[in-house]
């Protein structure tokens, strides 16, 4: 046996008896503490059925922050390896985590998961540090990951003897930077993620302590009989947090989905029930159809909707690619990459909120400290952008956006090219935020100016001067930007400008954007032709250029998911006079004119026509010249089909 093995035996060793000889909750004790969850449900205004709680609004405070920050702090922050599914990978054998566990700290027959918990002190953690780090990130509420998988409590619990006030650090760490976080007048959340513990979270095997009944409670329950006991004590930790610290928020991670309805009924009214004695509205977040819809928010795990949501939504993503807790070789995101999230997300009625990874000795390390402060510095500037604010008529404009949505979608990278939108919650003023400095001008090709009031404007937040503008005839909105050099601009990472005193609405092309679009890229297309070929102009995106030969032509394959009259445009530069295309498909032929755009890399939009599809499926659609003796060559970017109303 190595010295570091025998080193970490001896330390689990020593804090074993207080670890084991804690006690747990009586059957008296919970009984006692259902039957008051009961009392509290029976005289409040919310009942336990769905038809009264999904009828809960969403709080405006909620609607108006836009951003809060949670950390997964716990014992698996102590191996520190793969992820924070340690404490369960560590029993599989054909994961990595298993092999691992053996080479560092001995079999698992030998030191269990349990066994990491004397060595979890956090002798570093200052939550008043952490409590001003979140304030200075921008963060409106934030709270603890109050229990994860993983079964070990983050506060010191009465009911689980498993918590942080009996073992580890014999702190409430929960409870002191929740006192920290409302000095500084941030709403607070709790996660829970620990449903998923009783569902068979752990491998058991003989000689193993996952299959030990004196573990049975943090580990797991294996028989129904326990599994009903741990139910219950599923629901009076969370009765616990509520009485204990009153969050403005309880998050739910996915194991709630096998949780039976009346548990979490008798939950949720429970907690909606507090509103009137707390005198303050609170907020559930789900997982999918965990809850029915409804009853609190949605939240998808790093992801995101491909439009703007009906119902504000919010989404839990880390501040590293590879984890939620810290690891050796956390992979942490850019400021950047966060702020473009944070825009983007906002831009389509979303809340984020964000996880830091903090060290087992209690300390977020410095990287993840400078992606939230310069969040903080970028809000300071752009806040009133994100803060308080509600979706535009489309989200957004320019290259980078995806039909995907759902949760777990890798994070997209922005150019200056792309606009998101947000207004002001009395509709008056509009934000555009660029995903970098747009250069001499910014034009809004969605915004369609219908009137200007007297002294209307433009600005650049953090800018004192406002800027020159131009409507063009077709009712656009052209943004003379100010010639500033990197250090002179008043933020990084993106700028948010603000219109206001106009009358605003959506121009023609911008219909094109919303939901069953069908979009024909440059870069998908099959070019017939010896020279015809994609490139790259100034606009970042990859268009079809060289096309000097009538002969030659582009070729798409499309799905139309819905049968119908679709109107279809393109984007098209030429600095030519004019040029006659033609498009065929589903046997209709659609001859249009490109007018002259002034140069090649200056798309503008042009109407195609009306093509109906009388059935669902996949066509071929050919661009090609109208008149091979009367060509006149253009660059091709897209080509848009979108349904008619």
């Amino acid at each position: 046996m190595t010295r570091t093995r025998t080193l970490l035996l001896l330390i689990a060793f020593m804090g074993r008896t207080a670890v084991w000889s804690a006690g747990v909750t009586s059957d008296a004790d919970i009984a006692k503490e259902l039957k008051e969850i009961d009392k509290v449900n029976a005289e409040g205004d919310w009942d336990t059925a769905w038809e009264s709680l999904t009828q809960h609004e969403v709080p405006e405070w909620f609607a108006d922050a836009k951003f809060g920050i949670y950390a997964h702090l716990g014992v698996y922050c102590v191996p520190a390896f793969g992820t924070e599914w340690y404490p369960r990978l560590m029993y599989q054998e054909d994961q990595k985590a298993f092999a691992h566990h053996r080479q560092t700290y001995g079999d698992q027959t030998e030191f269990g998961y349990k066994d990491f918990v004397p060595m979890f002190k956090l002798d570093k953690f200052d939550p008043a540090e952490w409590a001003q780090l979140y304030k200075d990130a921008g963060a409106k509420f934030a709270g603890p990951v109050a229990e994860h998988h993983d079964g070990f409590s983050m506060w010191a619990s009465t009911v689980n003897r498993w918590n942080v006030g009996q073992m580890g650090p014999k702190r409430d760490i929960a409870g002191e930077l929740i006192r920290e976080l409302r000095r500084r007048d941030l709403k607070i959340i709790t996660s829970f993620h620990h449903a998923f513990n009783i569902q068979g979270y752990y491998t058991a095997k003989e000689g193993w302590d996952t299959g030990d009944p004196q573990y049975g409670d943090l580990y797991g329950f294996p028989t129904m009989e326990d599994r009903t006991l741990a139910r219950n004590r599923w629901l009076i930790k969370l009765k616990e947090v509520i009485d204990r610290y009153q969050p403005d928020q309880i998050w739910f991670d996915f194991g709630l989905a096998k949780m039976p309805d009346d548990y979490k009924q008798r939950m949720a009214a429970y907690y909606y029930n507090h509103e009137k004695i707390w005198g303050k509205p609170v907020i559930i977040t789900r997982k999918g159809d965990h809850l029915p819809e409804g009853v609190g928010a949605l939240d998808i795990e790093r992801g995101w909707t491909s439009g703007i949501a009906a119902d504000l939504w919010q989404t839990d993503d880390s501040a590293a690619h590879n984890s939620w807790s810290w690891v050796q070789g956390l992979r942490v995101k850019t400021p950047t990459e966060m702020v473009h999230e944070l825009i983007d997300i906002v831009s389509k009625n979303g809340v984020l909120l964000l996880n830091v990874c903090p060290k087992a000795d209690g300390t977020i390390t410095e990287d993840q400290q400078t992606v939230l402060r310069e969040m903080g510095r970028w809000l300071k500037v752009n806040g009133e952008a994100i803060y308080a604010t509600r979706p535009w008529e489309v989200y957004g404009e320019g290259p980078t956006h995806t039909e995907k949505e759902g949760g777990f979608l890798e994070t997209m990278q922005y150019t200056p090219h792309d606009i998101r939108y947000t207004r002001s919650k009395d509709g008056k003023t509009l934000y555009a935020i660029a995903m970098g400095w747009p250069g001499k001008s910014l034009a809004l090709r969605f915004v369609e100016i219908d009137r200007l009031a007297p002294g209307a404007k433009v600005t650049l937040l953090g800018h004192d001067e406002p800027l020159a503008f131009n409507v063009s005839d077709s009712k656009q909105l052209e943004i003379r930007v100010p010639a500033l050099v990197d250090d002179a601009r008043p933020c990084r990472h993106a700028y948010a400008f603000k219109i206001s005193g106009f009358e605003t609405g959506l121009s023609p092309e911008a219909r094109f954007v919303l939901p069953g679009v069908v979009t024909l890229k440059a870069e998908n297309a099959v070019l017939e032709g010896q020279k015809i070929g994609t490139e790259e102009k100034s606009t970042g995106i990859t268009n079809i250029g060289f096309w000097d030969n009538p002969t030659e032509r582009v070729h798409w394959l499309l799905y139309v998911k819905k049968a119908g009259a679709y109107n279809a445009v393109g984007e098209f530069a030429t600095p030519h006079s004019e040029s006659l295309l033609t498009v065929d498909v589903a046997d209709q032929r659609l001859p249009f004119t490109v007018k002259r755009t002034g140069n090649w890399d200056k798309p503008q939009m042009t109407e195609i026509g009306t093509v109906r599809f009388d059935q669902p499926g996949v066509y071929h659609l050919v661009l090609g010249a109208t008149d091979r003796n009367n060509w006149r060559a253009v660059n091709v970017w897209d080509i848009k089909l979108a349904p008619q109303p």
